[in-house]
């Protein structure tokens, strides 16, 4: 409507939406919300960070670990890879989730998915990390403490399994499931928050 009262006010016929946006009319309402949730999920992580009491925090890898892995399983090189300035292995996995995902709406506005698995390639990295601090105690969600530890497992796992219909959709090119997929792991974000942090 708009549109079309700025066309009538200068002449210029009204732009049509239709013509530049792809497949199905509800489309762009998706990748809208999907964008906000993302915006709103960012926000939040960055100005409140994935802390908890002291007690339960891995120390952060030193720069040398991070820059060359010693470890020889995949948890052990993993953690090396953590980045630094991370209080815990959570919090580690929650940044390099929060720079994918950011990435993950670029790629998707940009209909360019190639980006996308190496996203969650090193998330599930990170979340190899996250399964050994559980497994040894080193990590208890903020909300729940031990007593969550085994619903806080599964949500992550659901969380994972939303990933790879991500990168299933990433991989087949697309644009609409990955964007739709891109909003169920922004809400799978939430929910955990919710859950086991707040």
């Amino acid at each position: 409507m708009r549109h079309a009262l700025v066309a009538s006010l200068d002449g210029r016929p009204p732009l049509d939406h239709g013509a530049c946006m792809p497949t199905h009319p509800a489309w762009p309402r998706r990748y809208v919300n999907a964008v906000v949730a993302l915006l709103l999920a960012v926000s939040a992580a960055a100005s409140i960070g994935c802390g908890q009491a002291d007690v339960h925090e891995a120390p952060p890898a030193s720069p040398s670990q991070a820059a060359e892995p010693t470890g020889t399983s995949p948890r052990e090189g993993a953690r090396a890879a953590s980045p630094p300035e991370a209080r815990n292995p959570v919090q580690a996995e929650m940044r390099l989730l929060t720079e994918a995902t950011r990435d993950w709406v670029t790629a998707i506005a940009q209909h360019d998915l190639a980006s996308i698995p190496d996203g969650i390639a090193r998330v599930h990295a990170a979340r190899l990390v996250t399964e050994a601090a559980l497994e040894d105690g080193t990590y208890l969600p903020p909300k729940g403490g031990a007593g969550a530890v085994d619903a806080f497992v599964q949500t992550d796992e659901a969380f994972h399994d939303e990933l790879v219909k991500l990168l299933q959709a990433a991989k087949a090119n697309d644009l609409p499931a990955a964007t739709r997929q891109l909003g169920v792991v922004l809400e799978g974000c939430t929910t955990c928050h919710i859950q086991y942090r707040f």
